[in-house]
């Protein structure tokens, strides 16, 4: 058997509260490999597509943040929701710098069950090849 290579984030959590005046506030955590926890917040509106904008916005803030020492930045272009017939699937869209390299990324997860959680593993599905080493 061999041995898959370990990414270089992994999702902890996401957990998005309403608070006052009508918005949310979207916390999300990290890990990055040999590096430690890192966690971005980002607020939003109260709709479904709002409160998964500012996860997605909380993560990338978060890996921004885990990979500031290799000059990264990550920007949420947009988050949709996508309606299949028995599942519901968030994409994100991101801009993606690391030095001198710029790239457009897509994200693709279910968020069937859990929204929240699928719009911040879109961003790391997205982002996890482009920011890890090499």
């Amino acid at each position: 058997m061999t041995e898959h290579a370990r990414r270089p984030i992994k999702f902890l959590r996401a957990q998005v509260d309403v608070v006052p005046d009508e918005r949310c506030e979207a916390t999300v955590e990290v890990e990055a490999q040999g590096a430690g926890t890192f966690t971005g917040t980002a607020q939003g509106g109260v709709g479904q597509v709002d409160q998964l904008r500012a996860v997605a916005r909380a993560t990338s803030d978060a890996l921004s943040d885990a990979f500031e020492a290799q000059g990264a930045q990550v920007r949420v272009v947009s988050v949709q929701l996508v309606e299949t017939v028995t599942q519901t699937a968030v994409v994100v869209s991101l801009a993606a710098s690391k030095g001198t390299i710029t790239r457009s990324l897509l994200g693709v997860c279910d968020g069937t069950k859990d929204p929240a959680t699928g719009a911040a593993l879109a961003v790391l599905n997205a982002t996890n090849r482009f920011l890890g080493p090499g």
